[in-house]
């Protein structure tokens, strides 16, 4: 029984670090595409269902409560699975990334907007932690920035340094903070 604990017990961390990696990588983007959120919610259930099952399997082997420090162990997998799953959840991942990234954005919006106007913007440029896959030039200085898919929509960010941006179609706006704007696209 000790052999299948140890078993569960290394392919749950194993998969955990690399379910966090990308779900904080990826998660933490503007917006969570089809796939991100796929592996972000079925992920973590698989992953707390593995972690259950591996405090299972430490019970029957030893048949009596876990020390503290193999509860410790075995516990402190699922919560910083949790916490991870919370932080991109609630768009904490995506604040830190954005502040993290604000003097980068704030600086390529400020040299990049005559080249989008002249439609000579590159697709695909680094800025900071983010990549930008489009950008548009608005009347106004407004410079909006893509930078993924939310789902079957563009999510991104918004640089209006007039306040609210306008709303085009049905877009969503959330403040950030200054002149900065969460973005995303409705249908």
């Amino acid at each position: 029984m000790r052999v299948a604990e140890k078993l569960v017990a290394g392919i749950t961390t194993t998969a955990g670090v690399a379910w966090a990696s990308y779900v904080l990588g990826l998660g933490s983007d503007a917006g969570l595409t089809v796939t991100v959120a796929i592996v972000h919610w079925w992920g973590g259930l698989a992953l707390l269902g593995l972690s259950a099952v591996w405090l299972a399997l430490h019970w029957l082997a030893t048949r009596e409560a876990p020390e503290r420090r193999h509860l410790a162990r075995i516990v402190l997998v699922p919560t910083v699975l949790a916490l991870c799953f919370w932080v991109v959840e609630t768009g904490l991942a995506f604040r830190c990334r954005f502040l993290l990234s604000r003097a980068a954005l704030s600086r390529f919006v400020q040299e990049a907007r005559p080249l989008i106007l002249s439609g000579g913007f590159s697709p695909h440029v680094r800025v900071g932690l983010f990549t930008i896959r489009e950008a548009e030039a608005l009347p106004h200085g407004v410079v909006r920035l893509i930078t993924t898919e939310c789902l079957f929509n563009d999510c991104g960010l918004v640089y209006s340094p007039e306040g609210r941006p306008p709303v085009v179609a049905e877009d969503v706006y959330f403040p950030l903070g200054g002149p900065w704007w969460h973005w995303g696209r409705s249908w």
